[in-house]
């Protein structure tokens, strides 16, 4: 399915309200370059659920592997590879087109 698939399915099903538009991107690097403060703050907008913002919290700083030395807590982006790593994409790309 693509974009015009989509706008279409849209037109028909659901004529009025605010998902009037589909917008389909490419992004380069979009799980490498989202800021965990950011997505923090996004996350703590969204949820008053104190331990689940520290598990993610925790899945987003948890380290990679690196076979040259120690384990190296990211900056920024999600785990490649995690599960989570799609939904956090969602939740950061919703709470910027909002």
């Amino acid at each position: 399915m693509g974009a015009l698939d989509a706008g279409e399915t849209l037109t028909s099903k659901r004529p009025f309200g605010r998902d009037a538009w589909v917008v389909e991107a490419d992004l380069k690097q979009c799980f490498d370059s989202l800021e965990h403060d950011g997505m923090g703050r996004m996350l703590a907008e969204r949820s008053e659920d104190g331990a689940r913002l520290r598990w993610i919290r925790q899945w987003l700083e948890a380290g990679g592997l690196d076979p040259a030395g120690p384990v190296r807590p990211p900056v920024t982006g999600t785990p490649p590879g995690g599960t989570v790593s799609p939904v956090l994409a969602q939740v950061f790309l919703h709470s910027v087109l909002d």
